[in-house]
């Protein structure tokens, strides 16, 4: 059986809070073959790294990520949720992250945009990817076919993902193999994974990477079909049973 890749998803969540720099670092430590996390722009424009729209649910804040710089945004407690252990831990820029990583491993980037004309992190992530040549260690991946298809626009060699599931209408699921967008990978809920969707995924020439996989039994499932990459809140867990 080939061993699909373990990326960490929003870092090792069960073990430190979900998209700060300690979650990160506790995924290297891990020597997972990934991370994964999400992407938004702050008030001056700033790339971040938080999973929803607001800072309501993982922070000590109130209010839309958007309307908070990125000073701000570190300086408010991401951590204490979790754990005393993390009290003070803010939201971090994507460029720290980049940082921590260096090249020990794979960075899925996904970008929450509900924005019909693709959202405002296109840009400053297009140039982030040109400056530090991340082409071969970034995927780009969003559930926003407009913002992948702005991506591909913006720069051909970056390295894209479709994200999506079951409820998503088949219009969209279709959109996403024109000429001008074919992704490099798809990036299916790991329910909706068999062997017809392996197969017609690798007839288009993508990888399967899918999300997220806690459970054992799922990613042997998984591995045994044949997907690239397992994204998993216990990414150490997943590593040990394959």
């Amino acid at each position: 059986m080939r061993h699909p890749q373990i990326f960490a998803h929003r870092g090792a969540r069960v073990v430190a809070p979900e998209n700060t720099l300690p979650a990160f670092q506790k995924a290297l430590d891990m020597k997972v073959d990934g991370i994964e996390l999400d992407v938004h722009c702050s008030k001056d424009g700033e790339l971040v790294v938080i999973h929803d729209f607001t800072v309501d649910k993982t922070t000590n804040g109130t209010g839309k990520v958007s309307d908070f710089t990125a000073a701000e945004l570190a300086r408010l407690d991401a951590g204490s949720s979790l754990s005393a252990e993390f009290a003070g831990v803010g939201i971090p820029t994507l460029a720290q992250v980049f940082d921590l990583v260096g090249n020990h491993c794979r960075v899925n980037v996904e970008i929450k945009s509900e924005d019909p004309t693709g959202g405002n992190q296109v840009e400053p992530l297009v140039a982030m990817i040109q400056k530090r040549n991340l082409y071969d260690q970034v995927i780009v991946s969003s559930f926003n076919p407009i913002t992948l298809i702005k991506m591909r626009w913006a720069d051909p060699k970056i390295q894209l993902g479709l994200l999506y599931s079951d409820d998503l209408p088949i219009y969209l699921r279709h959109a996403w193999f024109t000429p001008i967008i074919h992704p490099e990978a798809l990036h299916p809920d790991h329910v909706i994974v068999d062997a017809k969707l392996i197969a017609w995924a690798k007839s288009k020439g993508c990888a399967v990477n899918t999300w997220t996989v806690n459970d054992v039994p799922e990613a042997q499932r998984l591995a045994a079909l044949g997907v690239d990459v397992i994204m998993s809140d216990v990414p150490d867990e997943i590593m040990a049973a394959l």
